[in-house]
């Protein structure tokens, strides 16, 4: 068996999963089993996932995705067993399983998860800079010999705060995670954030050190896309690796953190020069978050939905929440990042 810390639980495995950081042996929370039913399938043109979804009499829940091959997962009815059959490559299954899968699992067992991607900021307004910085690194790649609007060269950055950026499928959570990756800020979650409240505060719990960017966000932040593995065979989406590490950019924070606040990205403007943020109020930002459950197909019962109201109206009522507008261009990116850190020293003050 395989074991892994994710999500703020101890994931066990009879498959080693592609790019999870490996933990020792520990008390499981949820066993994942996989079972290959045949040759995996040649990739074809990309034509969408067909996902059915059932809630057995059992109390199991099947979640299944078909297209350009197949693969069934089924969440038992204690949530402590995923089990899946498949003809995928495994790092495609696991590309899954690591969304909405988990996801749904999680939920199932009364815990929030928001579609969002999670970066953590350390004290506001206090980073580390970090010593001996070579620029010809590795390192460095995407990057040149500093960054731009973030300082006068590379700050190791990170700690106990966290801020969340949610919006819709497609607003640019992981390209804008990504900008914030470039500067030395490490990230904690990609598309998933998932969520447990300690006292009066909200933490935010690791994910997985990747992120998933289209290639013109590569391009943008990170440098060439060749030679980064793809999410799935049939769609050009790559992996950009995360370091967990003694690095200075492009890395993973696998400790919890404290979320700071909520940054809400609305829809790109082509006529708007500079970023704007405002605050939301908290009984709007409330209904903004219900509408971002991950994953949002997922149907619960009454009583597990009124305790996600609840905690959701505590999160809105506890943690600034923000909108970003933007203007659309790729470019603007280390403009959005100093608006979202500046304002974070105000909310935060």
């Amino acid at each position: 068996m395989f074991f892994y810390q994710i999500y703020g639980i101890t994931l066990s495995s009879n498959r080693q999963l592609p790019g999870l950081m490996a933990i020792s042996p520990a008390p499981t929370d949820i066993e994942f089993e996989l079972t290959e039913t045949g040759p995996v399938v040649s990739p074809q043109p990309a034509t969408g996932w067909q996902i059915n979804r059932e809630q057995k009499p059992d109390g199991t829940y099947e979640l299944s995705y078909s297209g350009n091959g197949m693969v069934e997962f089924q969440i038992s009815p204690s949530r402590q067993k995923i089990s899946a059959r498949t003809n995928l490559p495994l790092p495609e299954v696991t590309a899954i399983l690591l969304g909405a899968v988990l996801g749904s699992a999680l939920r199932l067992r009364g815990t929030v998860c928001l579609h969002s991607s999670a970066i953590a900021v350390g004290t506001p307004g206090s980073p580390r800079t970090t010593k001996n910085y070579d620029p010809g690194s590795p390192l460095s790649k995407g990057g040149g010999g500093g960054i731009k609007g973030g300082g006068g060269g590379i700050k190791k950055r990170g700690g106990n705060q966290a801020i969340a950026l949610i919006g819709a499928k497609g607003a640019g959570k992981s390209t804008t995670a990504a900008a914030f990756a470039k500067r030395g800020y490490p990230i904690l979650a990609d598309d998933v954030a998932v969520l447990t409240q300690k006292d009066n505060s909200f933490l935010v719990h690791p994910g997985y050190p990747r992120l998933r960017l289209w290639p013109n966000a590569v391009n943008a932040v990170y440098g060439s896309e060749v030679g980064l593995s793809r999410v799935m065979r049939q769609i050009d989406k790559r992996y950009v690796e995360l370091n967990a590490e003694n690095a200075v950019q492009w890395r993973f924070q696998a400790q919890p953190a404290n979320l700071a606040a909520i940054y809400f990205l609305e829809p790109r403007q082509l006529e708007l020069a500079t970023p704007a943020i405002a605050p939301i109020p908290s009984k709007i930002g409330l209904m903004m978050l219900l509408g971002h459950r991950y994953p949002h197909f997922l149907t619960l019962d009454r009583d597990e939905q009124d305790r996600e109201f609840a905690f959701l109206g505590s999160l809105a009522a506890a943690v600034p929440l923000r909108k970003v507008d933007r203007p659309d261009e790729l470019t603007k990116l280390p403009q959005i990042c100093d608006a979202i850190l500046d304002d974070l020293k105000c909310v935060c003050c």
